[in-house]
């Protein structure tokens, strides 16, 4: 038989994890078939719900809403994740989603992944003794006995900034995936680049990245064909040992042509 904790608070929460072996923390559900055996809700636990934005950050509780986050509006937040917020599902799923659901979902990376991971977003865990804080594009997991406590969004500059899904319009399949471009520069020359890819797998070019730092705009054809033919090499090794179709390889690429004619 199942069944579905509830707690009052974070440090309930962390003490009935810690008495419950095999206990899994849910939020809004969306995406789960059926519930685990035994699993504990964070759904209107303030202590894991709060959003405050900073000068430089935006702290978001992995159990705000993605439509509380939507909220703070396209002024107090970068374009890239706000359009990315507003393109997934409806209305009510997204009052019902949260935000670290969308980050921890087993499998398939969802939405919010590419633009997050292009904001150098940070994630901080929790136990009853510690406190650990990776970035998104190296996290693989919830470390064991700790908890999802807070999620720290740059808000990085955007002179150019492209987001796009791709795959089926209203659902989440093998072929989905999110893609985030964001360029800033100063005086035509480009400073900061952010460039990632999340679905099948998460991918993030520091590579590429790194290559563009100091180019003058705009970029050449010749340039932009050297980019192309190295983020396509960097790519396609990264996906050699992954069952990624050639739909998604060819849309990833086609997204990356067309970024960096944008800088022409």
């Amino acid at each position: 038989m199942k069944s579905i904790l509830y707690a009052k608070n974070l440090h309930d929460l962390q003490t009935q994890m810690k008495n419950n072996k095999g206990l899994q923390i849910v939020g809004g559900c969306t995406r789960l078939e059926e519930l685990p055996e035994k699993a504990i809700s964070t759904h209107g636990l303030k202590d894991l719900s709060q959003i405050s934005r900073h000068e430089r950050f935006i702290d978001v509780g992995p159990g705000a809403t993605l439509s509380d986050l939507l909220n703070l509006g396209p002024n107090h937040m970068p374009h890239i994740l706000y359009e990315a917020l507003a393109s997934i599902a409806n209305p009510m799923i997204r009052n019902m989603a949260t935000v670290g659901g969308n980050i921890c979902a087993e499998g398939h990376k969802l939405t919010l992944y590419a633009p997050l991971m292009a904001l150098d977003t940070r994630l901080e865990f929790k136990s009853t003794t510690e406190t650990k804080v990776e970035t998104l594009q190296n996290f693989k997991k919830v470390p064991e006995g700790f908890i999802l406590t807070n999620i720290r969004i740059s808000l990085i500059d955007e002179d150019i900034s492209i987001f796009r899904r791709v795959g089926p319009e209203h659902t989440i399949s093998h072929s989905s995936a999110s893609y985030a471009f964001i360029v800033n520069t100063e005086r035509n020359s480009i400073i900061e680049v952010k460039l990632a890819f999340a679905g099948p797998f998460a991918f993030q070019s520091k590579k590429l990245e790194n290559l563009l730092i100091g180019h003058r705009l705009p970029l050449s054809k010749k340039e932009i064909d050297t980019l192309q033919d190295t983020i396509e090499s960097e790519f396609l090794e990264a996906t050699a040992d992954k069952m990624i179709s050639n739909v998604v390889i060819q849309q990833f690429l086609n997204l990356t042509r067309y970024s960096f004619e944008q800088l022409t």
